[in-house]
């Protein structure tokens, strides 16, 4: 009776084993990018060998485009600064320098799969650039990183004082009109409203813009 018990048992184990070697590997829970290397029928006894060719590395170039625009930049900045970032913040690679508007550089695969966002500090006159979603391309083996920036901001600022007491008017409005413009019929640029007798004026410019400054309501000394 042990005996028959034992036989038994032991014919569960090998059937499990079978049965385990039989399954196919996505039971397994593989999961990932899967790429196609060839097709063979292979005969009983046969040996055949051939290479797979892989992409395990890409040549990555990071280059600049306008807002708007379908060409490139071409600005030489060797301060500047780009941090690739994963999904969870993590940062993948930080380089610095960008010649003709790109850099280069060579990344495994994974890691460049791996982006997801983009920072980019001190590029030339453009705006910083603070987890821009990556936007990736390839062709062969190489990819193409390509970030989106809108020229840096200007500004004026100062305060408005009394001429006789010198103390700071609050409440006033300090408006920027193209130059030339006639106030009483052009439409502000930008206007700023004083705060403890401080006005701010700030706007984004893609090229010099002369402008006529003017206080509402009150005579300038």
């Amino acid at each position: 009776m042990k005996l028959k018990m034992a036989v038994v048992a032991g014919t569960v184990i090998v059937s499990i084993l079978v049965l385990f070697t039989l399954l196919p590997a996505a039971s397994y829970g593989i999961s990932g990018i899967f790429s196609k290397a060839f097709d063979k029928s292979l005969g009983p006894g046969e040996q055949y060998e051939r290479n797979i060719t892989v992409r395990a590395y890409y040549n990555l170039t990071i280059r600049f485009q306008k807002e708007g625009s379908s060409s490139y930049l071409g600005f030489n900045d060797n301060g500047s600064s780009i941090v690739l970032l994963g999904s969870n913040g993590t940062v993948i690679r930080n380089v610095t320098g960008v010649t003709n508007g790109k850099h280069y550089v060579l990344m495994e695969s994974n890691e460049v799969r791996s982006i997801t966002n983009v920072s980019a500090f001190g590029i030339s006159s453009y705006s910083d650039i603070i987890g821009q979603s990556a936007s990736i391309s390839y062709i062969g083996s190489n990819a193409y990183l390509t970030i989106t920036v809108n020229y840096g901001t200007a500004s004026m600022s100062g305060y408005v004082v009394d001429d006789l007491t010198g103390g700071f008017v609050d409440g006033m409005e300090v408006l920027a009109f193209a130059d030339s413009s006639d106030p009483q019929t052009a439409e502000a640029v930008v206007y700023s409203t004083t705060v403890n007798g401080r006005y701010m004026l700030s706007l984004d410019l893609n090229s010099s813009l002369a402008l006529d400054v003017y206080a509402k309501d009150y005579d300038v000394a």
